[in-house]
């Protein structure tokens, strides 16, 4: 649990407002498409330091209830771009031009394989090499056999840890010296 006015952890923040009378903690959090938004004001809620540890509270319930996304589950959502119909799996066509100075297509299936947090690694198949069925199905395989690797939390959810202090934002509003 954090300090009244130092470490309040992942996902709060403070608002001080004395030109609107408005002393509060505010949760706000994403988690599963949902926005959770609660402010927790110090005069309802018995004063700042029990306010904070409601909002703590509140904001650990959220958490056990909704899990940050693993990173299995993030890399194989379907996207609105997907025309492959495989996620992770992409057609690209590429120009580039030879020694000669004329231009060509090159066509390939890509895997996208993701590896750390927050970065990505391809291997792709040639169509022209292996033809337009067996390099799509080599880049599924790829992507299959790595996906069966890939551990933890999907990275923006697991970069703060709930249990480690963070410094508390604060939420600067008119009427209050900088």
């Amino acid at each position: 649990m954090g300090a009244p006015d130092g470490d309040t952890g992942y996902g709060i923040s403070r608002i001080d407002a004395p030109a609107f009378r408005s002393h509060a903690w505010r949760v706000s959090l994403r988690r599963s498409g949902k926005l959770f938004v609660k402010n927790f004001p110090d005069r309802k809620h018995g004063g700042h330091a029990q306010a904070l540890q409601q909002a703590i509270a509140y904001r650990d319930g959220i958490l056990r209830e909704y899990p940050p996304t693993s990173r299995v589950e993030f890399a194989n959502a379907i996207r609105r771009n997907n025309r492959s119909g495989v996620v992770g799996v992409g057609l690209v066509t590429s120009r580039c031009r030879k020694a000669d100075g004329t231009a060509r297509s090159v066509q390939y299936w890509e895997a996208i394989l993701p590896t750390q947090p927050g970065k990505n690694t391809k291997r792709r198949f040639s169509v022209s090499r292996y033809g337009f069925d067996l390099a799509f199905e080599l880049a599924v395989k790829a992507r299959q056999r790595h996906m069966q690797s890939v551990e933890g939390a999907f990275w923006p959810s697991a970069r703060r840890n709930p249990a480690a202090p963070m410094a508390s934002a604060r939420v600067q509003l008119p009427g209050r010296p900088g």
